[in-house]
């Protein structure tokens, strides 16, 4: 099924989804800030994710199924972390449990990457180019970024051969769009606004001269 074909109630679970996990990254993040290391903290949980969950797939699906008794997924739990995991974290997992919301662990994870990254001072940047970047090109980029938005910039380079010349830059949900391709675009769309203005003005004159 395509994106566009995606049924609505999808969408909506999905919307959802995420505003939970932004809830509960925020509850976690709270317990985080208060522990003497918060970026290890962090890793801890997003390590469940990428060492476990991403490894053995069948260990998630058990974990979010309703035919597995909760207290079951519990022992479970205890069985697989207790001596590997700090007791913020597994707690943590725990509560998820509780509320059979273990399904969004992998978003939370997501959304403690920006909650970190907002403590850091840091800000991710999606470049699109048509060409790799030269190293100093990148690194000139890069400082005037650090300058423009007073934050450590992360940048995200994706080369694009669709893009026609200059640059493509995304920040949150900002695009600014520096590529011929959309320069072209602006000045054609220009064109056709000058030439219909014209006609409506050669009309317009055309008609009170009738008059």
């Amino acid at each position: 099924m395509t994106e566009r074909e995606k049924p609505k109630h999808d969408t909506v679970m999905d919307v959802t989804a995420e505003r939970l996990a932004r809830v509960y990254a925020q509850a976690f993040w709270g317990v985080a800030t208060k522990q003497a290391d918060v970026a290890a903290t962090v890793a801890e949980l997003r390590a469940v994710v990428t060492d476990v969950l991403d490894k053995y797939p069948a260990l998630e699906t058990m974990l979010g199924s309703a035919l597995v008794d909760q207290s079951e997924k519990e022992r479970i739990l205890d069985r697989l972390f207790a001596k590997s995991l700090s007791a913020p974290v597994l707690n943590f997992l725990k509560v998820l449990l509780t509320h059979n919301r273990l399904e969004i662990l992998r978003l939370v994870a997501k959304e403690l990457t920006g909650l970190e990254r907002d403590y850091l001072g840091q800000v991710e940047v999606e470049i699109r180019v048509a060409d790799p970047l030269d190293p100093v090109i990148f690194s000139e980029l890069q400082d005037a970024l650090r300058r423009r938005l007073q934050k450590e910039p992360i940048l995200k380079v994706t080369v694009d051969p669709d893009v026609v010349g200059g640059i493509i830059v995304k920040i949150g949900d900002t695009v600014y769009d520096g590529s011929l391709k959309r320069r072209f675009e602006m000045a054609r769309k220009s064109i056709v606004a000058r030439a219909t203005d014209m006609i409506q003005t050669s009309r317009d004159q055309f008609i009170s001269t009738a008059s």
